[in-house]
């Protein structure tokens, strides 16, 4: 599917993956994944965080290609970029599980640097949990994000968020100031497209569409 997507958008040179590369898959799981995104003949750049069902191995392999986000702030020619990976934990059962806890010592200082500096540039957060009491995190008439993600967003109200997990709630949303972009799950053609640009008065817009 990652293929399709691919050709179906020739031009798209930054590909942001909110995790879960892979379902429980193995390194050559990960490779096809990236060849597909190249499959037409188009050189992207590729920015991702791993998801719960990434493995040990799939998620070495990112960082080795030189895909993981997380633990860096990243310098891109139209926004500053920062993540972090891995599920909120709750039944223990798949590959990469975080307590509230962890994903602030994975996100908070990378955010926090990012946020300080002086914002010539949009700020964007990758990560695979989504914020708590987003539209972007709702499984029924619950919500099942991280709290600890909706308060650094309160507070250091990046432009946009990008986030993934909860796979019923994709969902473009303005949440406090911040553009909260869930696009489901690539495996069903579900993604997004995110523009970003300048209007007349020197402030950056940013807006998204879902595609299917």
């Amino acid at each position: 599917m990652a293929a399709a997507i691919a050709a179906r958008h020739p031009d798209i040179e930054f590909v942001f993956i909110a995790g879960d590369l892979t379902n429980f898959g193995n390194e050559e799981s990960l490779r096809q994944v990236i060849d597909a995104l190249g499959s037409d003949g188009r050189k992207r750049n590729i920015y991702a965080v791993a998801g719960n069902c990434d493995t040990k191995p799939v998620r070495r392999l990112i960082g080795l290609e030189g895909l993981d986000v997380e633990g860096r702030v990243v310098e891109l020619p139209f926004a500053t970029l920062v993540g972090a990976g891995g599920g909120l934990k709750s039944a223990g059962i798949t590959s990469f599980e975080r307590s509230e806890n962890e994903l602030i010592e994975a996100l908070s200082p990378r955010l926090t640097e990012a946020a300080r500096k002086v914002r010539d540039l949009p700020l964007i957060v990758l990560s695979h949990t989504p914020p708590y009491g987003t539209n972007a995190d709702a499984r029924g008439e619950n919500h099942v994000g991280s709290k600890a993600f909706a308060r650094m967003m309160g507070m250091h109200k990046p432009d946009v968020w990008i986030c993934g997990h909860i796979h019923e709630s994709r969902s473009v949303s303005k949440e406090d100031g911040t553009l909260v972009l869930n696009p489901g799950p690539c495996s069903g053609g579900c993604h997004a497209i995110l523009e970003i640009g300048k209007g007349p008065d020197g402030i950056f817009l940013v807006r998204a569409q879902l595609f299917r």
